[in-house]
């Protein structure tokens, strides 16, 4: 049946079935390994983050963040990677050097998957209720689910942390809530001083 439906022979047909006995990921003959192989051309870094419209270059690409001494962060969304808008999902590259850390915070429109690709880092994630939902140690292959306005900060580890992550929203929206960005920051500050109880002096230094 499946040799008439595709218009062969019964041997082509056994051929196409029987002569690789790998399954999912198979190693290529060495004379196919080179007909594969295609010069980089227009890729370089003059091209910025683009190899096309359903791929992205994240080692060329611009940062969205970055502190010299602390690490670096790299987002995909609609407007860098379109393809990703008819997926509804956005992609993240996140570097800490060592013993860096993260301003607490969250995606007000997107659940987020984070894997770690290298070294570790300490996670925490609470509960919109304020109470602890996960405190674990990230290491080398472990993912951490992190859902929408669950408040998270990570702290590398001795040797740094590289982690990749997945958003379900092409257009994520950050809320921090510290640093120059913080949402507390616009405030007046009679508002913070009497939401977190604190004087005047000491809101000056915080904010």
């Amino acid at each position: 049946m499946l040799a008439e439906a595709m218009d062969v022979d019964e041997r082509t047909m056994s051929q196409l079935i029987d002569n690789q006995e790998g399954a999912a990921i198979v190693r290529l003959g060495e004379a196919l390994d080179r007909k594969m192989r295609r010069p980089e051309e227009g890729l370089g870094a003059g091209k910025a983050g683009w190899m096309a419209d359903f791929s992205y270059r994240f080692g060329s690409a611009h940062r969205d963040v970055i502190q010299s001494r602390a690490g670096q962060l790299i987002i995909a969304n609609n407007f860098t990677l379109p393809v990703l808008k008819y997926l509804d999902m956005a992609i993240g590259c996140l570097h800490l050097e060592n013993d860096a850390l993260t301003e607490p915070g969250w995606f007000t429109n997107a659940d987020q998957l984070m894997y770690c690709a290298e070294g570790s880092a300490m996670v925490q994630v609470v509960w919109p209720s304020g109470e602890m939902a996960a405190d674990v140690e990230m290491n080398e292959g472990d993912l951490v689910m992190v859902p929408k306005n669950y408040p998270v900060n990570i702290q590398a580890g001795r040797n740094g942390f590289n982690a990749t992550f997945v958003m379900n929203n092409d257009k994520p929206i950050a809320m921090h809530m510290t640093g120059s960005d913080s949402v507390f920051k616009a405030m007046h500050p009679r508002v913070r001083m009497g939401a977190f109880d604190i004087t005047e002096e000491v809101d000056r230094r915080a904010y």
